[in-house]
This record gives C-alpha cells, structure tokens and sequence, in this order.
C-alpha cells in the first residue's frame, strides 16, 4: 500500500534486526499503524519514524527500553530534559573513562617499545619523583605478592590498572642479605600522577635490566652496589624490582625483561 511499509523494510531503512522491531512490538514500545489480520504482516507509515528515531536516539545513550516506554507514553518537558541531562552525565563519565583507558594503552606500548631497545647493563639514569602506592607488608613468595595485590586491588584500581610493569617490589639491604631466607618488604604500584600517596624521590638511580626468565635479585643487588661503588659513590634505601615482560606477554624466554634499581646517595 502507498506510504506503508513492511518491517524487513523498516528493519533496513533503520539497520535494526526484524527479530528487533518484533520485540518492540511485543512491549508494546512500537507498534505498527497496521497488522493483517490473516498474515500478520506488520505495516508502518511513515508519520512513525520520529517515534523510532527517538527511540534509537535514547536507546544509544544507553536509556532503558522500559524507561523509553513511559517516555513516549508520557512525559513533560521538564522529565524529557531531566533524562537527557542525566544521559549527558552519563556520557561524560564514560567519555572520560575511554580517556583513561587510551592513556594506559598509550603509556603501556611505550613501555613495550623501549624494552626492546633498553640497555641491559648497569647504567646510572637522573630521574624524577614518582608517585607510588606503596604497600610495607613482609612476603617472601610472589605468590604472596599476588594475594596481596587483591586485597589492594579495590582501593588503587580506580587511580591506575595493576598489571605487569606498573607493580614493583621493594626490599631492603637488611633483608637481602639475611642468612634465614629472602624476604621482601612490601611492593609498590606506579601511579599515573602526583596523587598524594608515596613517591620515590627524585634523584640519581642504578638501574639494570634483566632478560633471565627467574628472578636473581640479590644477584643483581650486588651487581648495582657493586657498580656504583666503583664509581666512588653509594646506594642508599632499598632495591625495587619490577618485571616489565612477563610470560603473559611474550612467550619467548630471552624476551622476558625485569628491572632493578637502587637510589645513588646524594
């Protein structure tokens, strides 16, 4: 019939599922102008589809269908406006975790990219202050380690992601050295910005990088003091440790890359 159309039309017109208009239909959100009685067929007319373009408008800010239902069956200007700004909120919300979220991937294949080129014997680097999260809770397994970070996880998950290369250990000369077994100290979590928690302060570090797949921390302890000793300086404070590639990102083992570093004594 003129000016009528099918639901596969409509479904095409508006890239929207048949299965889905159906659906509409069944809720009673929106109804055909006509169904034949014999077939079954559903027809619409063209004065509906503002009807349906504000339903797809308020369905892709994320507005439940049953919450568009009572719009479209009543509502003031004052409640349509309402919804939207609430929407808006919304929408801001989840613009600024994207936001996020593209920092992270930002900063995490950065990370990634200069792994690949770091040098890997000791160097000294003049760094900034960091802000950290830092834990002081004596382990002595990484198994340890990841019980620990769950319990955390709720607190510091909104201020950044806890995954490989923002999670470090620390441990002190005491520890390192004890005859009755290695324990760490606590660990500690890299934070995007100035956050009002813990820092490594800023200053001069001995840094070394690691490619072996198993930890030798006082292996590479000793390498660092030993290091700076021969330049005439010392190491002051403890040893951080992160692992920068693990298992789960590369499955090769000369590929896996650990850092150790150690404040030099102004």
């Amino acid at each position: 019939m003129k000016n009528q159309f099918t639901i596969g039309q409509m479904s095409k017109l508006y890239d929207i599922p048949v299965k889905t208009l159906r659906y509409y239909d069944e809720i009673g959100l929106f109804t055909p102008f006509h169904t034949d009685s014999e077939t079954g067929y559903r027809y619409y007319r063209a004065e509906q589809f503002q009807q349906l373009d504000m339903i797809s408008f308020l369905k892709g800010l994320g507005v439940p269908l049953k919450e568009i239902k009572q719009k479209m069956e009543h509502s003031t200007l004052d409640q349509f406006l309402h919804t939207l700004e609430k929407y808006e909120e919304t929408t801001r919300r989840k613009m600024d975790e994207l936001q996020t979220t593209h920092r992270h991937l930002s900063q995490k294949i950065q990370q990634l990219q200069l792994a690949k080129t770091m040098e890997r014997g000791p160097m000294l680097s003049s760094l900034p202050k960091r802000s950290i999260w830092k834990e002081e809770r004596s382990f002595s397994s990484l198994d340890d380690m990841e019980v620990l970070l769950r319990e955390i996880k709720k607190t510091v998950n909104h201020m950044t992601p806890i995954m490989v290369g923002s999670v470090g250990l620390f441990v002190s000369p005491d520890n390192m050295s004890r005859e009755e077994g290695f324990i760490y100290d606590g660990l500690y979590i890299l934070l995007e910005e100035e956050s009002g928690y813990d820092i490594l302060p800023e200053g001069t570090y001995a840094t070394v990088y690691s490619l072996e797949d198993r930890r030798r921390d006082s292996f590479y302890y000793k390498m660092l003091v030993d290091f700076v000793s021969r330049l005439g300086m010392e190491t002051e404070g403890p040893l951080y440790t992160r692992q920068i590639v693990d298992s789960f990102i590369s499955h090769m083992k000369d590929e896996r890359l650990t850092e150790y570093q150690i404040k030099v004594r102004d």
